[in-house]
């Protein structure tokens, strides 16, 4: 391992903004997200590991969270199932062994772990990216324009989720949410519609300096201060939708993305990860094929896995032995041509793209 392993001096504030080996860190992020896109799995998991390297692993998660929830979805439903459990493993190696994530980035099974990420997203099965449902116009929330959208029979759809502390003006949108995510209605886009008055209500509540608090949802994985956020009674109507359907295998995707929706959860993951709601729109609505498996060759996968160091002992020939006292200067453009070379090197070992 001692030939593969990072020995860097610089510490975790200095790679605030950079990759391990200069890159700005969002060019970085961009990059990965192209290789994702284009099924290129030596390049993937190069910015992988430089993230990787520098400690950026809440970055790499949200790349990948976005990345299934968007351009994935229901191509590879049972995916986020996956996703859910590597996010726990990861979760359980950090608590028992580390204080600072950084160090993590020498752990094999760490390395492993996202090069199996990285290589199992480039095979799945891509759809067109989700697009969402425009909600700019305030005049939404006008009592004349929101009567000709009701459509809901009564109000019996919003009456097994709705709490005594729920805010009551958010009756009538939930009610018509839930309404058309249940199998009487099934539309998948006036559920988003739904969705985004919701959404959107919510900031509305903020501009005005409003309140727009619900009943604490204790089941919520979140700090408690978070657990009134009126984006749980939205996960109250998808869980509660799932059992009706009475599908083991949905129940347990819907369950899977509530877990990747919570990880770090702030208030701005409303806004960052709101593919992950339009995905369990589709779920809830679509037909969905549930027999697509999550990886068809784990031979394949293993070998990426086995060979993934080479990547490593590459990004650390930029590793700095002592505490540097300068600003990185001219050094994503000489770092960009010797990528480029590394990229070349390595198609020789993984030759699956």
């Amino acid at each position: 391992m001692d030939i593969y392993s990072i020995n860097d001096k610089r510490t975790t504030n200095e790679f605030r903004n950079i990759s391990f080996s200069g890159f700005k860190k969002t060019k970085v992020k961009n990059e990965l997200l192209n290789s994702l896109l284009q099924s290129r799995i030596e390049p993937s998991c190069y910015w992988c590991a430089e993230l990787i390297c520098a400690g950026h692993f809440i970055d790499i998660w949200n790349i990948i969270i976005l990345f299934v929830s968007k351009h994935i979805h229901i191509g590879s439903p049972k995916l986020p199932v996956y996703i859910s459990l590597r996010m726990n493993s990861f979760k359980q190696i950090m608590s028992e062994h580390y204080e600072e994530e950084i160090y993590l980035r020498n752990n094999d099974s760490i390395r492993n772990l996202f090069a199996e990420v990285m290589t199992i997203i480039c095979y799945s099965r891509k759809k067109h990216a989700i697009l969402l449902v425009d909600m700019k116009n305030k005049d939404e929330y006008s009592m004349h324009v929101m009567q000709t959208k009701l459509k809901a029979p009564d109000i019996s759809y919003g009456t097994n989720v709705f709490k005594r502390e729920d805010p009551p003006e958010l009756f009538v949108a939930v009610n018509e949410f839930a309404y058309h995510l249940s199998k009487s209605s099934s539309n998948e886009y006036t559920a988003c519609y739904w969705l985004e008055w919701l959404l959107n209500f919510d900031n509305l509540c903020k501009k005005n300096k409003q309140s727009c608090l619900v009943e604490r949802r204790t089941w919520a994985k979140v700090d408690s201060k978070f657990q009134k956020d009126s984006i749980w009674l939205i996960w109250d109507i998808f869980l509660s939708r799932a059992e009706e359907k009475g599908c083991n295998v949905t129940i347990k995707i819907i369950r899977s993305l509530l877990d990747m929706f919570c990880l770090r959860y702030t208030t701005d993951v409303k806004r960052t990860r709101k593919f992950i709601l339009y995905n369990c729109i589709g779920l809830l609505t679509e037909p969905v094929d549930l027999t697509i498996p999550i990886w068809n060759d784990q031979n394949i996968i293993s070998d990426i896995t086995n060979k993934i160091n080479v990547i490593y002992k590459e990004i650390k020939l930029n590793q700095q032995e002592d505490k540097p006292n300068y600003l990185f200067q001219n050094v994503e453009k000489s770092n960009a041509d010797k990528t480029k070379e590394k990229i070349n090197i390595m198609n020789t070992v993984f030759k699956y793209e």
